[in-house]
């Protein structure tokens, strides 16, 4: 995918066209739900699926916390403004610090 950005941001430039990537990490959203009901043990409630789940995915997270789709949000607004007009052909982590490149 962020060879594929690359490439398009290259075609699209001398049209005026700006192409770039967002690469989130763990979003808590329903998915989130879901993957602790299937990789967190199965004599744990429901609720306790997804509490513990979340303990350990955020224990990860150098902030702290799973990204929200706010975060995830606020970052398409920024590449979608004019303070992003000379970013092109670039891929943004949006993971609390989990993927640093």
């Amino acid at each position: 995918m962020i060879g594929f950005t690359q490439s398009l941001a290259c075609e699209l430039a001398p049209y005026g066209v700006n192409v770039n990537a967002i690469c989130p990490g763990l979003v808590d959203t329903e998915r989130v739900t879901h993957l602790a009901s299937v990789l967190m043990p199965d004599n744990l409630s429901a609720d306790e699926q997804l509490s513990e789940y979340t303990r350990q995915s955020e224990a990860n997270v150098p902030l702290g916390r799973l990204a929200e789709g706010a975060d995830i949000a606020k970052m398409a607004a920024f590449l979608a403004s004019d303070e992003a007009a000379y970013l092109s052909g670039v891929s943004i982590t949006v993971s609390g610090g989990t993927v640093m490149d």
